[in-house]
């Protein structure tokens, strides 16, 4: 799964503008940077809540989010995978 996390995550971060976003599988060492940006916002969960996130079920998935306050709203107001 985190391979299609890794394989997905730009294309479905599409309609993401004007923050940077970074993605990391919870409890291991693994992230990437999927945007680059400032503010940046961090999607930290295992990979299968972080897929559903990317999709568009942020409210079904288990997924922390931080970085600055900005990035973090920006991040909420974007539909992914929509």
């Amino acid at each position: 799964m985190w391979r299609n996390v890794r394989r997905g995550s730009r294309y479905l971060s599409r309609r993401l503008r004007q923050v940077g976003l970074e993605i990391q599988w919870a409890g291991t060492t693994e992230r990437i940077t999927v945007r680059k940006g400032e503010p940046t916002a961090r999607l930290i969960g295992p990979p299968g809540e972080l897929l559903l996130y990317l999709f568009g079920r942020p409210t079904a998935a288990q997924v922390e989010v931080t970085g600055a306050a900005q990035a973090i709203a920006t991040v909420h107001r974007t539909h992914f995978g929509m």
